[in-house]
């Protein structure tokens, strides 16, 4: 079976699937497109926290455990034609060698490649092992699409003792370990009243204190040896600090100051006695805080077999890390044997008028079957 990488990538970006809608319709139509290759598909429903119906997927081609599983999520950022787009950004306009729309990079045009790999392959070609295909939901927001997968498949289970691609794109290049993700959102409650009465409470000023501690911890994380990773660029992680009181007007007392904080560890740091720092001072102020920790990093050693495969697989000498964090957050606490591998630059995701290369898409599709070969078919490490 023959599918084309550009035609399905545009198919696949027609669904407006931006993370806090639904993504089941896209998903249904990658499920068709997997049971017509052949792969026995596993489906994971879920509402998420706004009770909208999410969509996983895990798929099995061929027989056995472990071989080789290929990782995507069909969820995308938001994306608005007034934002800028020359047009339509879920109609993908094609010019001089190049896709644009939402998702053709991060990541429906890797997500594509991968399929347009499978198919052209049956599960009795697979003699030394399984391919398995994995599809998310919410990956743009915590992962919660992978952790659903990682605590509830059958397949992925079968899956978790083989090599993994994250196909996130990485120009093809192999990344062997990407930052972490923690967040806080810490809440002071005030009492609105004119300002000229001084019956109000200003909900900023117990938040003030807290805030100034924010900065030290981010200026620690910056300095600190501790806190530094030399395999990363930048070999620090930014203690980002947000504040909004969403007050009316300047005479209205605001009642309600809100900080969020967000910060990429890197793999092998400590952030606890960060966090413990910060809940002991919005306890000292009376504040509320929330805590999110979707997932450590992810940290493959570059020595490992499946790093060492995936640059023969690639003909590089050297593999890399990233800034961003994916899928693995999750995924890695199940599977050891982790890269991210696939077309695209990150650079062109999140954009106005996101757009990919269509040859990065072909040498994906090339690249992952080649994969599937050396592991599936050969049963070569």
């Amino acid at each position: 079976m023959k599918f084309d990488v550009v035609k399905l990538t545009k198919d696949l970006v027609s669904y407006n699937s931006e993370s806090l809608r639904t993504n089941v319709p896209v998903t249904e139509h990658v499920a068709s497109v997997m049971k017509k290759i052949g792969f026995q598909v596993e489906q994971l429903a879920y509402d998420d926290v706004n009770g909208v119906p999410k969509l996983c997927l895990v798929g099995k081609l061929g027989k056995g455990r472990g071989g080789l599983t290929l990782m995507s999520h069909d969820d995308v950022v938001p994306a608005k034609k007034e934002e800028g787009w020359v047009g339509d950004p879920y109609t993908v306009r094609t010019s001089k060698g190049k896709l644009y729309g939402r998702g053709v990079c991060d990541m429906k045009g890797p997500l594509a490649a991968t399929l347009c790999a499978a198919a052209k392959y049956k599960a009795k070609d697979l003699s030394s092992a399984p391919l398995f295909i994995i599809v998310t939901a919410d990956e743009e927001i915590q992962a919660r699409g992978a952790w659903e997968v990682t605590k509830r498949s059958r397949l992925f289970e079968e899956a978790a003792g083989g090599y993994g691609l994250i196909c996130e794109p990485t120009l093809l290049k192999v990344v062997y370990a990407h930052k972490g993700s923690l967040g806080l959102r810490v809440t002071s409650k005030g009492r609105a009243a004119h300002t000229s009465t001084l019956k109000g409470t200003n909900a900023n000023l117990a938040m003030i204190p807290f805030l100034a501690e924010m900065s030290k911890i981010n200026d620690l994380v910056l300095s600190s040896k501790r806190y530094r990773n030399e395999e990363f660029n930048p070999p620090h992680s930014e203690w980002s600090i947000g504040i909004n009181d969403n007050n009316v007007a300047t005479n209205i007392s605001p009642v309600t100051s809100v900080c969020t904080v967000n910060h990429r560890p890197m793999p092998g740091i400590d952030v606890n006695p960060l966090i413990e720092r910060a809940r002991a001072k919005a306890k000292a102020q009376g504040l509320k805080i929330e805590i999110f920790k979707p997932g450590n990093g992810l940290y493959t050693s570059p020595d490992a077999s499946i790093v060492q495969t995936a640059l023969k697989m690639t003909g590089t000498r050297k593999a890399g890390t990233v800034a961003y964090g994916t899928d693995g957050l999750a995924f890695s606490t199940k599977m050891k044997s982790l890269v991210v591998l696939g077309p695209g630059n990150i650079a062109q995701a999140h954009t106005v008028d996101e757009w990919v290369e269509i040859d990065q898409l072909k040498k994906g599709v090339d690249l992952y079957a080649r994969f599937i070969d050396h592991v599936c078919v050969k049963g070569q490490a």
